[in-house]
C-alpha cells in the first residue's frame, strides 16, 4: 500500500516539473501557432512592364526670313525634322503672307509624328521691297533681245525707249514705293502710270550702261516723273510715258528750249522741274 502511493507521488513530481520547464522557456502572454507557409512574390504582386515615353519630334533651322517685295520665299531651305518613334512630316502654315505688300508675316512650322505628336514653331517673313536681284532676272532677258554689240549710247537709248512704249500699256493707278517696285512692276503687269514708265525704263538704261538722273514736275499741280539720260557725252530728256499730244522727238532726247515751250495745258509748262537738284556740273543741252 505504501509502495503504490509513493510511485504516484513520483509521477506526479515528474509532471509538474515538465509544465514548470516548458512554462519557464516561454515568454509571458506569448501564444505560439504553427507557422504558415510563406507565399510567393509571384503569387502576391502582379507586374507591370514600365512605360515607355516618346519624345515629339523637333524641328531645327527654322529663322527669321527676309524677301524682296514679289520675291519667292523658300520656307524649307535649311530646316530638317527628327524624329525618335519614325519619320515624321513637316507642313508650313503660311497662308498669312503676302509678299506683293511690304510687312512683317507670321508663318508656322509644324512637324507631326507617325504617333500624333506634334511640335509647332513660329516665326516670320519680313518682306520689304523688290530686290535687285528679282528686277535684273526679268529685265536681262529684254536687254538681251535689244542690245546688240557696236550700239553706241543713243542706239542702246532708243532702243529701250522703243520697247516701252510698245510693251507698257498707260494705266492712270500707280503707287510711288520706289524705282525697284515700280519697274517690277511695270515688267511683270506690262502697265502702269508715269512712276511706273519712269521706273521701269531708268532700271533698264542703268542696265544698259547709260548714265540716269530721275526728275519730278516742281511745283506739280499734277505728278509727273520722267529722266535726263547721258547720250554721246550730253545730258538730254526722256520721258517713256506716252503723251497725250505730240511732244518734241516723241519724248525722246529733247533738249532744254524744247520742253521749256512744251505746255498742252496751259500750266506755265509741262516739263518744269528744280535745276538746282541736278548734280554739280550736270546741265542738260
Amino acid at each position: 500500500m505504501k509502495a503504490a502511493i509513493r510511485k504516484a507521488l513520483v509521477a506526479f513530481a515528474v509532471v509538474i516539473a515538465a509544465v514548470f520547464i516548458a512554462v519557464a522557456s516561454t515568454p509571458t502572454g506569448e501564444v505560439i501557432e504553427a507557422a504558415a507557409e510563406p507565399e510567393t512574390c509571384e503569387s502576391t504582386i502582379a507586374t507591370t512592364a514600365p512605360t515607355e515615353t516618346i519624345p515629339p519630334p523637333k524641328i531645327y533651322g527654322v529663322r527669321e526670313i527676309h524677301v524682296g517685295r514679289y520675291g519667292t520665299v523658300a520656307y524649307r531651305a535649311g530646316v530638317s525634322v527628327t524624329d525618335s518613334a519614325g519619320e515624321a512630316t513637316l507642313t508650313v502654315d503660311s497662308a498669312r503672307v503676302n509678299t506683293d505688300v511690304p510687312g512683317t508675316y507670321e508663318v508656322v512650322y509644324i512637324a507631326t509624328s507617325a504617333s500624333g505628336q506634334e511640335t509647332r514653331i513660329t516665326t516670320h517673313v519680313v518682306v520689304s521691297g523688290a530686290t535687285q536681284e528679282a528686277v535684273t532676272e526679268l529685265t536681262a532677258p529684254v536687254l538681251e533681245q535689244l542690245l546688240q554689240e557696236g550700239m553706241d549710247d543713243e542706239q542702246k537709248a532708243r532702243a529701250v525707249f522703243d520697247w516701252i512704249r510698245k510693251n507698257i500699256s498707260y494705266n492712270a493707278s500707280g503707287e510711288r514705293d520706289g524705282v525697284l517696285d515700280g519697274a517690277y512692276r511695270g515688267i511683270t503687269t506690262r502697265q502702269g502710270d508715269c512712276y511706273t514708265f519712269f521706273s521701269l525704263a531708268k532700271v533698264l538704261f542703268v542696265q544698259a550702261g547709260i548714265e540716269t538722273i530721275g526728275l519730278v514736275r516742281v511745283p506739280a499741280r499734277t505728278e509727273h516723273f520722267w529722266l535726263l539720260l547721258k547720250i554721246n557725252g550730253d545730258w538730254y530728256h526722256v520721258d517713256p510715258t506716252p503723251l497725250l499730244h505730240p511732244a518734241p522727238n516723241e519724248g525722246f532726247m529733247m533738249t532744254e528750249s524744247q520742253i521749256a515751250v512744251y505746255d498742252p495745258f496751259h500750266w506755265g509748262f509741262y516739263y518744269k522741274y528744280d535745276p538746282a537738284l541736278l548734280p554739280w556740273g550736270v546741265k542738260p543741252v
